[in-house]
């Protein structure tokens, strides 16, 4: 198959990769090379992908640089370059079924664990404020639960908080179950957890 036959062919898997890289964040680049290596039975070589995806090879290079840092893509030497000192890297993903699924994992880890401590933070926040506010209201010389002037304020600020409370309460609970899930999967392989999961069912 040619090589313009060959990426028509592979066009939804590219704006797949194209779409996630953007989801998180990361460039085009990123998802056009990870597109372009799906489905590639031997390792594409730095000139190659730069003609493919039409990007320098500098940012090819720096591109696929990230992709193995993030356990996505991997860098081979062909034996006949090392035979002739050429030396010149080639690129191919990360096939080995475990590895890729503990990348997918460890991104929705990462970012649940980023949104738990933020919510986490925003609770002792909320906490803070309100023994600031009671300080305040004992230097005014509140008598707490006598003083009409105590039970308006408490009031009008209870009124602002409940509501947010109330969503912050359900928001850790749920990324909090989801920490536990994300780390539970994690201990065992997918044909594990496909089979507890079957005689669960049964």
């Amino acid at each position: 198959m040619k090589d313009r036959e060959a990426l028509k062919l592979k066009k939804p898997v590219i704006e797949a990769c194209i779409k996630s890289a953007r989801k998180y964040g990361k460039s085009d680049a990123i998802g056009l090379l990870r597109g372009t290596l799906f489905l590639e039975s031997e390792p594409m070589s730095l000139d190659v992908l730069a003609e493919r995806t039409g990007y320098s090879k500098t940012t090819v290079r720096s591109s696929m640089n990230l992709l193995e840092s993030l356990g996505i893509a991997r860098r081979v030497v062909d034996p006949q370059d090392v035979h002739h000192n050429i030396k010149q890297h080639r690129y191919a993903l990360v096939n080995d079924a475990e590895a890729k699924r503990q990348v997918i994992l460890s991104a929705a880890k990462e970012e649940v664990d980023l949104i738990l401590q933020a919510l986490l933070q925003v609770r002792d926040d909320l906490e803070r404020g309100e023994n600031e506010w009671c300080n305040r209201a004992r230097d005014k010389g509140y008598k707490r639960e006598k003083d009409e002037g105590y039970k308006r304020e408490k009031d009008e600020g209870y009124k602002r908080d409940d509501k947010l409370k109330a969503l912050l309460a359900e928001s850790l609970q749920f990324y909090e179950e989801m920490k536990r899930t994300l780390d539970l999967i994690s201990r065992f392989t997918s044909k594990e957890l496909i089979e507890i999961l079957e005689e669960h069912e049964r």
